[in-house]
């Protein structure tokens, strides 16, 4: 069944090591103008028993068929580090598909496709020091989890395994360009993506870029993360100034 909302859909991926529920505050408060769907993955939350993602093809490969129902009328993507990069494929699929594409993407804390490791060490492969540290400076996990070795037994298998997808995962450019603007939004604090890599983008969608900066670390406070509905939707659904122009 195709579920074809009232107002234009935007689809959220999550980050590496997260679900569906980093969007909860999103659903409710949204602007009006739209309707926000956290997108669920396997191996997480409600879907903890699924299992883990193999790849960020299989998994693309996986959603693009999940999500067709949610595609019938307007919608545009946002994606989150890892959610950015599944987003892309996600959308990559549909549009070979022929199906409806994104009016538009969105990616926050992501460097382009083709250099998602770019000028540091793959997290995926570190020993526990050194990957407890990588945890602390990109931000985001609580201390409760980090200091507590029974909570990282259940959360460090499946953050290292979103890691280890993205970090392997190989650009296949035969599947053509993303045919929609895209907005590409940078933490002014992010040690990890660079701003150059991030602004490649512009090379994997044919209707222009944007960069836009956000405060904090990569992954970034609640407060600051929960603002972002309000500054997508005229970057979406509004006219003039906040078109895309394109980078490079």
């Amino acid at each position: 069944m195709t579920i074809t909302p009232s107002r234009p859909m935007l689809l959220c991926l999550p980050p590496a090591g997260t679900g569906a529920g980093l969007f909860r505050n999103w659903v409710r408060t949204a602007p009006s103008t739209m309707t926000v769907h956290a997108v669920a993955l396997p191996g997480r939350e409600a879907r903890y028993n699924e299992p883990a993602p193999r790849s960020i093809d299989a998994l693309a490969d996986q959603l693009a068929v999940e999500l067709e129902p949610y595609i019938g009328g307007r919608y545009a993507i946002f994606g989150y580090s890892m959610g950015a990069l599944l987003g892309y494929e996600i959308a990559r699929r549909l549009e070979a598909a022929g199906l409806r594409t994104p009016e538009v993407f969105f990616a926050l804390g992501c460097n382009a496709p083709d250099r998602m490791v770019y000028e540091r060490e793959p997290f995926h492969t570190m020993e526990a020091a050194a990957f407890r540290q990588a945890l602390i400076d990109l931000g985001g996990t609580d201390a409760e989890i980090l200091n507590n070795p029974d909570a990282m037994e259940l959360f460090e298998p499946v953050l290292r395994n979103d890691f280890r997808i993205c970090e392997t995962y190989v650009h296949d450019a035969t599947r053509g360009t993303l045919d929609c603007p895209a907005h590409i939004f940078l933490s002014d604090g992010d040690a990890f993506v660079n701003r150059q890599a991030a602004a490649a983008w512009c090379e994997f969608v044919t209707g222009g870029t944007s960069l836009h900066s956000v405060a904090g670390a990569h992954m970034l406070e609640r407060a600051v993360l929960d603002t972002l509905p309000a500054r997508l939707a005229p970057l979406w659904l509004g006219t003039g100034e906040n078109q895309p122009r394109r980078e490079g």
